[in-house]
C-alpha cells in the first residue's frame, strides 16, 4: 500500500514572467483550487485548522534571475516544486485528481503552464512512492547486511525553524528535529516505533556535525528565520539497536514528512544527504 509520497510537478514558462522566493503559498492556493474541483470536502477539511494537514510542498525549483526582492522565471524554461503526502487516502485523492484533470495545478499566473507529473526517482530524483513498510524493510536490511551506521546525516534544503516560547528557533536541536519526526512517524504510521521509552530515545540523539546558515524569508503575513545546511545526528554506539533502526526509520522518513514549522509553505525540506541527487 502506498501511503508515503513525494510527487513532482512541472511548471514551463511559456514567457518571462515573476515570484517572489518564499513562493510556496502561491502554489498551495492553486493546489487547494485544483483538489476543490473534484473534491471539495477534501479541501474543506484541509481548511479546518484543527485539521492536521497531511502533506507538504515546496517552493519552485529550476533558472530564476534575481531581481529587486523577485525571482525572474524565463521564457522556455521549465521549473519544478515538489509535493509530498503522509496518508493513503490523500494520496489516493491527489492520483485520482491528477486522472480526472490530465495535469498538475494552475497558478493564478497563466504564463505558468503545469507539465508532467513524476512519481518515480527514475523520473526525477525527488520524486517517490513508497510506503512505512518499505521504510522499514529497508532499515532491516542494511542491519542484516551491518551497514546500519550510528549516525545519518540530514541534508536541511530549506530554511527550517522550530516554534518555542512563540518564537522562532532556527537551530538543528536534536530533541526538536527527531521529537517531530518521531510525533509525526507515530500519528501516521501503522507500525509504531521499536522504542519504548520514546522520549528517552529522541534525547539520546545528538548533533555530532554541522555545516549551516541562517536564512530569512517573507511568508507575507509575517518573516521567519530558518537554517539550512548539513547536519550529522548520532546516537552512543552502546545503545541498543532498536534505537538504531528508529533513528534510520525517522531520517528516510523525513524526505515525505518534512521537519519543523510551515512545512505546506516551502520550509523544513529535509531529506538523507547524498540520497539525492540535484537538479
Amino acid at each position: 500500500m502506498t501511503d508515503l509520497a513525494s510527487l513532482v510537478f512541472t511548471l514551463t514558462a511559456a514567457a518571462d514572467t515573476k515570484l517572489p522566493p518564499a513562493n510556496a503559498r502561491i502554489l498551495h492556493g492553486a493546489l487547494l483550487h485544483w483538489l476543490e474541483r473534484d473534491q471539495p470536502e477534501l479541501v474543506k477539511l484541509l481548511h479546518d485548522n484543527n485539521e492536521r494537514r497531511p502533506y507538504t510542498l515546496s517552493n519552485l525549483h529550476g533558472k530564476f534571475e534575481e531581481k529587486n526582492g523577485w525571482r525572474k522565471l524565463l521564457q522556455g524554461e521549465t521549473y519544478w516544486y515538489r509535493l509530498t503526502a503522509l496518508d493513503a487516502g490523500f494520496i489516493q485523492h491527489l492520483l485520482a485528481s491528477m486522472r480526472q484533470q490530465q495535469s498538475g495545478p494552475q497558478p493564478d499566473d497563466p504564463r505558468l503552464v503545469p507539465g508532467p507529473v513524476f512519481f518515480a526517482p527514475e523520473q526525477h530524483p525527488y520524486a517517490q512512492l513508497s510506503s512505512f513498510a518499505q521504510i522499514i524493510e529497508s532499515v532491516r536490511q542494511l542491519s542484516e547486511r551491518r551497514q546500519l551506521h550510528q549516525a545519518v546525516d540530514l541534508q536541511f534544503n530549506s530554511p527550517t525553524c522550530f516554534i518555542e516560547n512563540k518564537q522562532a528557533l532556527p537551530l538543528p536541536v536534536p530533541r526538536f528535529v527527531f521529537g517531530y519526526l518521531a510525533n509525526k512517524w507515530q500519528l501516521a504510521s501503522p507500525t509504531p516505533l521499536p522504542v519504548e521509552d520514546l522520549q528517552h530515545f529522541v534525547e539520546s540523539i545528538h548533533l555530532s556535525f554541522a555545516r549551516i546558515e541562517t536564512q530569512m524569508i517573507d511568508l507575507q503575513k509575517y518573516k521567519r528565520t530558518g537554517f539550512t545546511g548539513e547536519c550529522r545526528f548520532a546516537l552512543h554506539p552502546a545503545l541498543p539497536e532498536n534505537y538504531r533502526h528508529s533513528l534510520h526509520w525517522l531520517a528516510k522518513f523525513a524526505l515525505f514528512s518534512g521537519v519543523g514549522s510551515h512545512t505546506t509553505m516551502g520550509m523544513g525540506q529535509v531529506w538523507e544527504k547524498d540520497k539525492r541527487q540535484k537538479r
